[in-house]
């Protein structure tokens, strides 16, 4: 993956090659620093760390929700 700084137009290639063919190509998950100005280049897809801790976030939010509307419910009832 060949990654282009903002700033400055440099043009970064962290693909491992052996013998002239690829072997490894270098995925920009995380962000990448330009070696030549120090910019921060930021990821085009989000870390898979990140992935997981929303979908535990969101599962957390329903549970949540479930309480509420129960508590909400039992606490409105007419008598």
């Amino acid at each position: 993956m060949k990654i282009e700084c903002d700033r400055c137009g440099y043009l970064i290639d962290r693909d491992k090659y052996l013998n002239g063919q690829l072997v490894e190509e270098y995925m920009n998950i995380y962000g990448t620093r330009c070696p030549k100005c120090g910019f921060f280049i930021k990821s085009l897809k989000k870390p898979f760390v990140d992935e997981e801790k929303e979908l535990q976030m969101e599962i957390l939010r329903n549970k949540m929700k479930e309480k509420l509307r129960k508590t909400y419910k039992e606490k409105n009832k007419c008598p």
